[in-house]
């Protein structure tokens, strides 16, 4: 088997390049007419300029892949009443489907924006610095040391002390009367080998009891303390223990810093606050177990996800702060001066700057009326929360709505008996992926950043953001075979139909955790009959179907030619290129076509409103709307072909708008051990989607592997598309899917590998 399965990451990225330079029409300014002398600036609402148009444009929407429009409030349980899975019904009004206009709106304020190259509208949460998973081999590197006091570490040895079962990965104590050793708790012990080829606790004693160790040969007595951090990986056996063999007063070695001493500590809050915050309260707390009470998150209540005990540093408190007492892993420089500290060998880290610092400031928020940007002045504009400026907000000048559906529910809805169709699992978006997020500088967003390019090197000063997320559209698609059932004998998600799978649709469980055995030879996956619905899925009664057709109206005020004519760009794009619209856009939902209604269109002139009211006939001129939209769009098009940023924000959302029907569309996957062949293999019942991202972060010695490291291409560049690695043994991938402290080879001593599948506390 060779690398293969060519296909399109669900999302890619339309560039925004600094503003710099723009047109002026696309400049940043103040609403048209506002008065900076009046209180509060005035609105610019008080007239109608006699070279912009106001009036109505009429708009049909037709689906083209089926659209989820679910309704939040009427969701409910399973029928046998599974804990936290919940069925969806479609949302409807009046016997028909409902989609509010707010939906619509939000699409065609994405879309403005990307093609007017304006501000984002928002940019939240962007200002702490990214976690990311550093490789087994950095544990080379890494040195056990103890904070003796503030701005004080003194190196230690670590040794393998065994803790757990070696099949059922269950506490081996009591043993032979002893408890188990408990975090941080003195030990006297006698250990074989050292810390250069692996140090193992062969006995201990607590230091305060009056047994005495008396060594055996080749067995060392030395004093030390227990680093127990609990069951966080399937197949873990051991735990550490930090000791020293220097004998004396003052032989014991203090480690230089590489910074302030207040520098390494603000650095492990952020990092244990970022441990925390991929977790919530619910995963940490709120785990039932088998005789109805609720887990400490410190416990082991089964196997697998979400049964296994979570690490320390991510639910207690004392590891909040880094305070004397505290054992932990150090980093050093070139200069062989401490850098970072780390609550475990494999850890997590920070990167070098957060996603805002790369942002170039033309494209941050407008944090004052006076820097609105196109689609602000259009579609509206709300100042950054706690800015405290005045005016804080500004209407924008187009409304949408209302916005009704042409047919009944019996007619537009799909819908599915029992509980629903099991959606697959939606990936939450992935900023620490720097190498689909980031660009070779802020200059050249459309340029991703160079393949090969080390992990903790991606967010880094120098870097750019590649711009907009958009999702593109499943194109050449068998939409009667895709979107159904199938005959029903065989797992729907497993078929393929051309090149395609069905996507949206999550597969049927596997008969055990290591189910990706090929299924009688027909290259798919073994799966059984059972359905898979949890909480990390919903499923849905149904859809609205293809060909369905919603009608609204797009109220305009006081645009200028190239404002109307962005939106009119939007609304008339070319044949076979469709907006995506709604839940699911990854899975292929909600690709939709927009087209003008010539009879529901109606635009003036400032100058002929200005005649109208002037007339006491009260009799506006007849016009036809068509040109006038024909006319705008022909202007901002011509603006845009003069602009190098614009077309290539252009020509990003027509590639993909449009799609690519020679591959298929999916979140990045591996191909199992008995694919054969160029396709792309389907889905994996097991959700197995970290194995494409650590097998793209695969490392060949310090550098990252010949033909790993590959950064999501240009939508429009001619970089190759992503590829489905080759799928590696659960215990290669362990090594540095994981992390905990399990895995590698330290420089003072070997992390002994368990049987590995699944670590549940470090990520």
């Amino acid at each position: 088997m060779s690398d293969g399965g060519k296909f399109l990451n669900p999302y890619t990225f339309v560039p925004a390049f600094p503003r710099d330079g723009l047109p002026g029409e696309l400049g940043d300014g103040s609403p048209l007419g506002r008065d900076p002398g009046k209180p509060g600036g005035g609105s610019g609402r008080d007239r109608l300029h006699s070279d912009r148009w106001t009036g109505r444009i009429g708009v049909t929407l037709t689906v083209e892949t089926p659209l989820l429009l679910l309704d939040t409030a009427r969701a409910t349980p399973l029928s046998d009443d599974a804990d936290g899975h919940r069925v969806y019904p479609v949302r409807l009004r009046n016997g028909r489907p409902n989609l509010p206009a707010t939906s619509v709106k939000g699409m065609l304020r994405a879309a403005y924006e990307a093609i007017t190259n304006s501000r984002f509208g928002i940019f939240d949460s962007h200002d702490t610095r990214l976690g990311f998973r550093r490789s087994a081999d950095d544990a080379l590197e890494m040195v056990p040391v103890r904070v003796q006091d503030e701005g004080v570490l003194l190196e230690y040895d670590v040794a393998s002390l065994e803790m757990y079962d070696k099949e059922s990965g269950r506490s081996i104590y009591p043993k032979q009367g002893q408890e188990a050793p408990r975090h941080l708790e003195r030990l006297s012990a006698l250990i074989t080998g050292n810390a250069k080829k692996g140090a193992k606790v062969d006995r201990f004693v607590r230091s305060d009891s009056s047994e005495k160790l008396s060594p055996r040969p080749g067995e060392r007595l030395v004093e030390g303390f227990a680093y127990v951090t609990g069951p966080t990986i399937e197949g873990k056996r051991y735990e550490r223990f930090f000791y020293t063999e220097r004998k004396g007063k003052g032989k014991q070695r203090a480690l230089p810093l590489a910074h302030e001493w207040s520098t390494l500590v603000t650095d492990w809050t952020l990092l244990i606050q970022n441990y925390r915050d991929a977790h919530n309260d619910k995963e940490l707390y709120g785990r039932p177990t088998a005789d109805g009470r609720v887990a400490d998150p410190g416990e082991r209540i089964g196997d697998g996800p979400g049964q296994l005990a979570w690490s320390p540093q991510i639910h207690d408190r004392e590891w909040m702060k880094l305070k004397p007492g505290m054992f932990c892993y150090a980093r050093r420089n070139e200069n062989r001066e401490v850098d970072r500290l780390y609550p475990v060998l494999v850890p997590r880290d920070l990167y070098q700057v957060a996603p805002v610092d790369l942002l170039a400031a033309s494209l941050a928020p407008a944090a004052h009326i006076d820097e609105l940007s196109p689609a602000d002045r259009v579609f509206g504009w709300v100042a950054p929360s706690g800015s405290g400026v005045r005016p804080a907000a500004y209407r924008g000048r187009l409304r949408i709505g209302p916005v009704t559906c042409d047919q009944g529910a019996d007619q537009a809805v799909e819908r599915f008996d029992g509980d629903g169709l099991p959606l697959a699992i939606l990936s939450r978006p992935k900023p620490q992926q720097g190498r689909f997020y980031l660009a070779e500088s802020r200059g050249k967003p459309d340029q991703p950043i160079e393949d090969g390019t080390s992990k903790e090197d991606l967010y880094r000063p120098g870097h750019g953001l590649r711009g907009r997320k958009v999702y593109w559209h499943h194109a050449g698609l068998d939409w009667r075979r895709h979107w159904s059932e199938g005959q029903g004998k065989v797992d729907p998600s497993q078929v393929r139909i051309g090149i395609n799978y069905r996507e949206y649709r999550r597969p049927r469980a596997a008969p055990d955790d290591n189910g990706g055995q090929d299924h009688d030879g027909k290259q798919r996956y073994e799966t059984t009959s059972t359905e898979q619905r949890d909480t990390q899925n919903r499923s849905v009664k149904g859809w609205v179907r293809r060909g369905t057709t919603f009608r609204f109206g797009i109220e305009v005020r006081d645009l200028d030619e190239h404002e109307l004519g962005a939106l009119v760009w939007l609304l008339t794009l070319p044949q076979g290129h469709f907006h995506r619209l709604g839940l699911g856009r990854p899975l292929g939902f909600g690709s939709v076509r927009l087209a003008v209604n010539a009879e529901e269109t109606e635009l003036h002139s400032g100058a002929e409103y200005a005649a109208y009211y002037r007339d006491l006939s009260g009799v506006l001129p007849a016009g036809d709307g068509l040109k006038t939209l024909d006319r705008a769009r022909e202007t901002f098009a011509d603006m845009v072909e003069g602009v190098p940023s614009l077309v290539a924000a252009r020509d990003a959302l027509l590639a993909v708008s449009c799609g690519n029907p020679e591959l298929p569309v999916h979140y990045p996957r591996t191909q199992p051990k008995w694919w054969s062949g160029d396709a792309s293999p389907p889905p994996d019942p097991r959700g197995r989607n970290y194995a494409w991202f650590t097998e793209n972060e695969r490392r060949g010695g310090k550098e990252i592997a010949a033909g790993r490291g590959h950064s999501l291409p240009s939508p429009t560049g001619s970089g190759a598309p992503l590829i489905a690695y080759p799928d590696k043994k659960d215990d290669d991938n362990n090594s540095q899917r994981r992390g905990g402290n399990e895995r590698g080879t330290s420089r003072r001593g070997p992390i002994r590998p368990g049987s590995g599948r699944k670590e549940h506390g470090n990520g």
